[in-house]
């Protein structure tokens, strides 16, 4: 289920979600928030932009032509940061390595790491998932914290989708917008190559993370 669909404003459907966490006491229980329609809520906020976590084989080995998946996710992050200060956007994005040096300097924080969040379940759930919970709304809320960052944006995983017509498979990165403080999943999408660049080819993560980048930008 992709939650970019349904009608209603932004601002709409963002106070029914806040409505639905403040009954929940937070930390994914309770009714499901609305869907948004949008990611004009990030503009002039302080957004953090979490790095991809997984990834799968594809067609021809790792995604990009990396050797190993590791590599494929840590130029992901690279391209991702790349197409998100190059396309602008009025959100204030906080990136992985900004995240790390922060924790560095707060040694009282422990057990985050933004590489190796708790996210088995978000991953399960995908588009099903209307909260995430503890142990990773706990990780996330304090990261969050230290930049007062009430949203995340998460390239969670890189995966090969196969083209509408069967012909060819292209790039794609299963993504969210969570709500840091409610632990609201307030949007799902998996965000796809727009050519027809074979997965793992050299120029395939650039061009993914260019259409994420115009996707999730307010």
């Amino acid at each position: 289920m992709n939650w970019n669909r349904g009608g209603g404003g932004i601002a709409t459907a963002l106070a029914a979600a806040l409505v639905a966490a403040a009954g929940c006491g937070g930390g994914g229980s309770g009714e499901a928030p609305a869907p948004m329609t949008g990611f004009g809520v990030l503009s002039g906020k302080t957004t953090l932009v979490l790095p991809v976590q997984y990834v799968g084989r594809v067609p021809g080995g790792w995604p990009g032509g990396a050797a190993t998946a590791r590599e494929a996710m840590r130029a992901a992050d690279a391209e991702i940061r790349f197409a998100l200060e190059e396309y602008g956007g009025r959100a204030i994005w906080v990136m992985p390595e900004r995240q790390v040096e922060t924790l560095r300097r707060q040694p009282s924080i422990q057990g985050v790491d933004p590489y190796l969040l708790s996210a088995d379940y978000l991953r399960r759930e995908g588009g099903d998932a209307r909260w995430f919970r503890d142990p990773l709304f706990g990780e996330i809320r304090k990261l969050a914290a230290l930049f007062d960052a009430r949203y995340a944006v998460w390239p969670l995983e890189l995966i090969h989708v196969e083209d509408r017509d069967g012909t060819g498979v292209r790039l794609a990165i299963r993504s969210f917008l969570l709500d840091t403080r409610s632990g609201a999943v307030l949007w799902y999408g998996v965000v796809a190559s727009g050519d027809d660049q074979a997965p793992a080819m050299p120029g395939a993560l650039a061009t993914v993370a260019q259409r994420f980048a115009e996707r999730v930008s307010p």
